[in-house]
């Protein structure tokens, strides 16, 4: 009977490690895919990223077209004001000059 025993123990250990070498080949194909599967997500987020990058660069490009026109508004509007100031004073000078020939004291 030990004989029985022993061939019907080996016959269900050989079967228990038939299924446990399925086990193992599907857990090697299940990290290979996982590993294709990681693959693509890091190729797809480096190509998320691109996108943001770019949508960030246009976006950069247009506000920095604004930003120039808005120094070059203040920087004509410096100027004009400059202008505006320097006749304002040229006027002041004159009529004190005026007030000057022809004031009290002469």
């Amino acid at each position: 009977m030990d004989q029985e025993l022993k061939a019907y123990l080996d016959g269900k250990f050989a079967a228990v490690e038939s299924k446990l070498a399925a086990v193992d080949s599907k857990f090697a194909e299940i990290r290979a895919e996982m590993v294709l599967m990681e693959d693509r997500l890091v190729e797809q987020m480096r190509d998320m990223q691109t996108e943001l990058l770019r949508g960030f660069e246009s976006f950069s490009v247009a506000q920095t077209l604004r930003l120039r026109k808005v120094e070059a508004d203040q920087s004509n509007l410096d100027t004009s004001l400059r202008g505006r100031m320097d006749i304002m004073e040229a006027r002041l000078l004159q009529i004190e000059f005026r007030q000057g020939k022809t004031g009290p004291a002469n």
